[in-house]
This record gives structure tokens, sequence and C-alpha cells, in this order.
């Protein structure tokens, strides 16, 4: 910058606005500045020394445990990045997509790789919420962990949904789940307490434990798919189905799950709604489009929410719980036959 200067007989700081500032220059100076700069191979500040100079990056992360890929496919993580997307828009900042394994070591290694001003994680909790905090990076959870995070009451709306399939006169409830952090090699049926037990020592998801309490005195039963997918939880209501022949619904923690709930019940002849209650968790739009019951958990409102926290340290409360809503639909409209 220094040479670019002296060849044109200005500033370093004109130079400096010929790249950052281009409105404090003429379009003719600017031109150039920018023409003699690239003739002599430099085309601006480099990013790592502003941000070493300015002491931040005005890039904030998103952090997936899962493939960007699959993050992707999922509706509701799309919807939630819409909306952290459009106020990091707003505020002129960058958006920096982290995929990161739940491991200290992949933690860590990405937070060494990778220059931004604070991290948002979308769902449950993660390594790298603790050790980002302990390096002085703001954080905003996806749930409520933590002293900043984003979320709905959980346990409230799985009690809803539970009361709702009891009131519709469901006793036998298969509750259709993801599995914790990486993908299982086959779908797992098995009852509450062994789940509670041995898949979810931490304690279980506020959702599924609103769930059974909403379903009690009925037997719950768990389902747990290889991941998240519409395909996994087809591929787990069948493994359900061989199990279970009396179940009458099917309670699932996603709607992603929910949809292929739906795709093996219709493949085996049966009508959602009526032979059986299929009821999803989220809002998504794919909810909509496939008549099913679902929470509406706001989504695009959460991730809105948790990028204006992140942008504004003195933004209050820090802890947020956003209302959430049942929507009732055909999926699970008709009260079971007795």
């Amino acid at each position: 910058m220094s040479d670019v200067a002296e060849v044109m007989g200005v500033s370093t700081t004109t130079v400096s606005n010929a790249f950052s500032r281009p409105d404090q220059l003429s379009p003719e100076l600017r031109d150039r500045i920018l023409t003699r700069a690239a003739k002599m191979g430099y085309y601006g500040p480099h990013v790592a020394g502003r941000v070493l100079k300015q002491g931040h990056a005005n890039a904030y992360g998103v952090v997936f445990m899962d493939t960007l890929s699959s993050a992707f496919d999922d509706p509701f993580k799309l919807q939630w990045l819409a909306g952290f997307s459009d106020e990091i828009r707003i505020a002129g900042a960058s958006l920096v997509l982290m995929a990161v394994a739940p491991d200290l070591q992949a933690s860590a290694q990405a937070l060494r790789n990778t220059l931004v001003d604070g991290i948002a994680v979308t769902w449950a909790t993660h390594p790298i919420m603790s050790m980002a905090r302990s390096q002085g990076l703001p954080v905003v959870a996806g749930g409520p962990h933590g002293p900043c995070y984003v979320t709905i009451d959980e346990h409230a709306a799985g009690r809803e949904m539970g009361d709702h399939l009891r009131s519709m006169g469901h006793e036998q409830v298969c509750i259709v789940t993801g599995p914790v952090a990486r993908p299982a090699k086959e779908p797992d049926i098995t009852t509450w307490d062994h789940y509670v037990t041995n898949e979810r020592p931490q304690g279980p998801w506020p959702r599924l434990t609103g769930l059974v309490e909403g379903l009690e005195p009925s037997s719950a039963v768990i389902a747990q798919a290889t991941s998240w997918t519409r395909a996994a939880g087809a591929e787990a209501t069948a493994a359900a189905l061989q199990r279970l022949p009396h179940v009458t619904a099917f309670a699932c923690a996603g709607d992603q799950l929910a949809v292929g709930v739906l795709d093996m019940i219709q493949s085996h002849g049966r009508t959602p709604g009526k032979d059986l209650a299929i009821t999803g968790f989220d809002g998504t739009l794919d909810a909509a489009t496939h008549g099913l019951t679902t929470v509406d958990a706001r989504a695009r409102e959460q991730g809105s929410r948790a990028a204006q926290l992140l942008l504004n340290p003195d933004l209050h409360p820090r802890q947020a719980v956003l209302d959430h809503h049942l929507v009732i639909r055909g999926s699970s409209s008709s009260r079971l036959s007795v």
C-alpha cells in the first residue's frame, strides 16, 4: 500500500480508501489508484491482516453437527438460517457455515481455522460452545444451554402434543426420534425407560419428556431412526410396524421423520388420520404440504433472534423463549374408534 501511494503521489490513507471506503474519493482518482495497484500486483488489504488491525472479522459462524449437505436437506435448519442470514445481511456482516463434529478435537480445530466474531449453534449442545466462550467469543445456543440462547418451551410443546393424542383416544403410541449425535446403523425399537437409561444418560430431550407426560397413562415406545431424514423415518416405521402390531399413533420428534412415517403408512395401504395418527414437530413448510399435525417452533424467528443477540451484546433478555403453536391438521384430527 505504501509503494502504491508513493508511485501515485498520494497518502496511504487515500490508497486504503480506494479499496475500503470508495465514497471518500472521486471515481476518477479511485480508478487510477486501482489500475496502478493492479499493475504493481497489489489487490487490496489482506483479510487476515485487516482482521488483526481492526480486532474483529465482521463475520459470524453457524455450527452444524452434521454435514452441510445434510443441513441443507433439513427444512427447519433452512428456515432458521434464512432468519439468521437476513439479520446478518442487514448488519453488513458475513456468514460462515461450519460443519463441526460434536467432539473436542474437531471443535478446537474449527476455532483455530475460522475467523469469526461469534457463533450460533442451531440445535442441542456442542463442545464448541464452551470452548468458544473460554476464548471470549459470544455464543448463542439453539436450546436452553448457557447464558445466551433462543428456543421455545420444548417441554410444554411436547406436553400439548401428548395431550392432543391422548384426547383422540390413543394409548399405544410409538415415538419416532433420531440419533443423539452420530447416525446409527439400524433403527432401534425400545421402551422409554431403556431409552432414557441407555441412549440419553445426560437426560432426555424436553420435547420428548413432555410428550410422554401428555400421553400418560399410555405406554410409549421409542423408535430411534438412523438419522433425522425422511428416509430414516420411513425405515424406522417399517421396523416399528413389525414389532408393534397394535400401535395407533406415531409421534415424531421432527417433521422430516414424520413425513417418512406418512410415506411408509401409505405404502401399507393405511390412511393417515384415519387408520393411524401421525404428528411431527418444528412447523416446517413440508408439514403444511403433507397435512401434518405439528408444533410450530418458529424456526425463522429463532434464527433472526439468534443473530440479533450475536450482533448486539447489549440486547436483553439474553435467554429468549419464543411462543410456540400446536397446529392440528388431518394427520391426527380423527378420534380413534374404540
